[in-house]
């Protein structure tokens, strides 16, 4: 008999469990044309959704009435400062739609650019969010203020063009930070200062689609586009894909511009941070 070897015999290479694959690898390139094509696509996308959702919203909510016995007539009239606040209502809920359409189609356009289907569902969840608080808040503190501005100046109201643009303006471009700050955390960008140059995009994007829209529906004084929400679809079409798609663009341009990005890690991703070429 032959002494046992005391030596342990080392495990075969084959016997060890087989690596598992990353969902994807934050150090991955992302592609410009990539991020164009689904940061363009998100814009086009969550102007459509939120025109489409907002026309049922134009007139949902109606001032109350009141019964008014007139020459042996009853009549059912609403007071001019109900029907102001009826309309407010109604435009912040079209504007809530619009904030939260772009905060979820531009984070989900940041995951999906980096090939991740996860962090598009993280990012388009945190867009939700932000882009119902962004413009809720906006709208909560523009809204009724110029609601007050036209009651106690009508006539001044019914002239003045840069209020209603400066209102437009704020709540449009509330939205569009979010959608900017939802595209940074859906490309995973740890960076706070790239984060908020996002962000300002968003902002100057959805600002210029704003002084678009003011400017050509000038042109179509039946539009009323001085008004909280405008009377004709198409014009209420074209505010929407024109805050929406700039804001995109305005958010992708700052962070196309960088060559490398710092990302955060998952548990399944690296930290070296992820590289738009």
């Amino acid at each position: 008999m032959e002494p046992n070897d005391p030596t342990p015999t080392p495990p075969s290479p084959s016997t060890g469990s087989p690596p598992v694959a990353p969902e994807m690898s934050s150090d991955r390139p992302v592609s410009r044309a990539r991020l164009w094509a689904c940061v363009l696509g998100a814009g086009l996308a969550a102007g459509l959704a939120s025109w489409v959702v907002g026309e049922g919203c134009v007139e949902l909510i109606q001032p109350p009435r009141h019964a008014v016995n007139s020459h042996g007539l009853t009549l059912r009239i609403t007071s001019r400062q109900e029907e102001a606040t009826a309309v407010a209502r109604n435009a912040a809920l079209a504007f809530l739609i619009l904030g939260a359409a772009m905060g979820i189609g531009l984070g989900t356009a940041g995951g999906l650019a980096r090939g991740s289907r996860r962090a598009a569902g993280r990012a388009a969840c945190s867009g939700l969010v932000l882009g119902l608080v962004a413009t809720g808040m906006m709208s909560a503190a523009l809204l009724p203020a110029y609601t007050a501005y036209q009651r106690r100046y009508p006539d001044d109201a019914a002239r003045d063009l840069l209020l209603p643009l400066l209102v437009h303006a704020g709540i449009w471009s509330a939205a569009g930070a979010a959608g900017g700050l939802a595209l940074a955390l859906g490309l995973g960008l740890c960076d706070r200062r790239l984060m908020a140059r996002a962000a300002l995009g968003g902002v100057l994007g959805a600002a210029v689609g704003t002084v678009i829209y003011e400017f050509v529906g000038a042109v179509f004084p039946e539009a009323r586009t001085a008004r909280f929400v405008s009377a004709t679809w198409e014009t209420r079409l074209m505010a929407r894909l024109a805050v929406a798609i700039l804001a995109a663009v305005g958010a992708a341009m700052v962070v196309a511009s960088r060559p490398r990005a710092r990302a955060t890690p998952d548990a399944d991703q690296s930290a070296d941070g992820s590289t738009i070429r």
